[in-house]
């Protein structure tokens, strides 16, 4: 979920380990973050079957997007605070843990509400294990490679929209629900495996602690950042919670035909990471408010694209790249708002897209319960990405007129 020039950084340098141990440790914490970014993303497509199983409407069923993103925001930070005084890797290790526990009780879940009690638990460990894996890569490699490595091990969450969350769906799809949370704690066994023998920093990295971090975040410029990344995520998932159901009822596709749109949609992901590293590195503002604007514009289009089917897959692979342009140009000016604190800002960034992604699901949902049919849904998130907009805008301003 970042990219670009603005990253962790640390007091001093640290012994790296050798450039193999230092690549098998980025794979490592890649995968980790492939695992986390797939157990968020593969609810979206496994709507229809959740549906059919508990018999609940799409807007019933979608609080499990939303339950999931409020508990990653509301406890995503305070989990990181309590875990900043532990080594990253042996937090790291706990998380896995708890994440794989989570993705057990979800497979056995034997009702709605134990559904989603389960997947709160996973929630818990969302924000600090994706900030943990973060600061464990900027140590296991030289300083000057530090972007680098950072943009690698967070492409796991672009691999997550592209394999994990339609490889799910097809799992589901065709062996049920409970065998796609099987295969996701199928994966985060190996993840936790492989994390104890494979990434161990060389040295311990000297962190500010809980209270240097703390009074790190608490910057009015941290606080502008938040509200666009949180604005920009309720526009994106007013529609896209709903985008299985949508594809099916609106646009007329098949269960297959839906998987390999999500895999679509991971595909123009990939692309909008690229591009987004590099618009964070040469112009983040101006980069910001031009993938902002593309995002109202696509999501606006998408109201009627969804009525024919080839001009619907289109619009599904550009949401795709927009979307993932934000992503790195978001979290990188959150790093950049708060040099001093790279964990806990990170980790706070992932509670702001996740409290975007909870508004927007249950803003959906309600506009379902009003009355609004699916093909609504892309206009009122363009409008909420409208909103990003100007606010993006006037942080721009205020982020030039004020010497940094």
């Amino acid at each position: 979920m970042t990219t670009g020039t603005a990253s962790v950084t640390a007091p001093a340098d640290p012994p790296v380990p050798s450039a193999a141990r230092s690549a098998a440790a980025l794979v490592v914490l890649t995968a980790t973050v492939f695992a986390v970014g797939t157990a968020e993303w593969v609810v979206v497509g496994l709507l229809p079957q959740l549906s059919a199983a508990w018999d609940r409407p799409p807007a019933a069923t979608g609080s499990l997007v939303t339950w999931y993103a409020l508990v990653v925001t509301v406890a995503g930070p305070l989990v990181t605070v309590l875990t900043l005084r532990l080594a990253r890797r042996r937090a790291l290790l706990a998380l896995l843990g708890v994440f794989l526990a989570g993705n057990v009780a979800a497979a056995l879940a034997g009702s709605f509400p134990a559904l989603v009690a389960a997947r709160m638990l996973t929630a818990l460990t969302h924000s600090t294990a994706f900030a943990a894996a973060l600061v464990l890569a900027v140590a296991t490699v030289p300083a000057e490679r530090r972007g680098r490595a950072i943009a690698v091990v967070t492409a796991g969450w672009n691999l997550a929209t592209v394999l994990g969350a339609p490889l799910g769906t097809w799992i589901g799809d065709h062996h049920g629900w409970r065998a796609t949370f099987w295969a996701i704690a199928a994966l985060a066994a190996g993840v936790l495996c492989a994390v104890a023998v494979l990434v161990r920093p060389s040295a311990p990295r000297e962190d500010a602690g809980p209270g240097g971090e703390v009074r790190g975040v608490l910057r009015p410029r941290v606080a502008l950042v938040l509200a666009v990344i949180v604005a920009a995520q309720a526009g994106l998932f007013t529609a896209y919670t709903y985008i299985a159901p949508l594809l099916r009822q609106v646009s007329g596709f098949g269960p297959s035909a839906v998987t390999t749109l999500l895999a679509l949609f991971g595909v123009g992901a990939v692309a909008g990471n690229v591009l987004g590293g590099r618009l964070a590195e040469r112009a983040p503002w101006t980069g910001l408010c031009a993938a902002l604007t593309a995002l109202a514009g696509v999501l606006a289009a998408f109201t009627a694209t969804s009525q024919v089917r080839w001009a619907a897959a289109v619009t599904v692979l550009a949401l795709g790249v927009t979307a993932a342009t934000l992503i790195p140009l978001l979290q990188d000016r959150a790093l950049a708002a708060a040099p001093a604190a790279p964990t806990l800002v990170t980790a706070i960034s992932a509670s702001a897209f996740n409290l975007g992604v909870a508004g927007g699901s249950q803003l959906g949902a309600r506009s379902l319960d009003a009355g609004r049919g699916l093909a609504d849904l892309p206009w009122i998130g363009a409008l909420l990405a409208c909103g990003a907009v100007l606010l993006a805008a006037a942080t721009a301003r205020r982020h030039r007129a004020v010497p940094q």
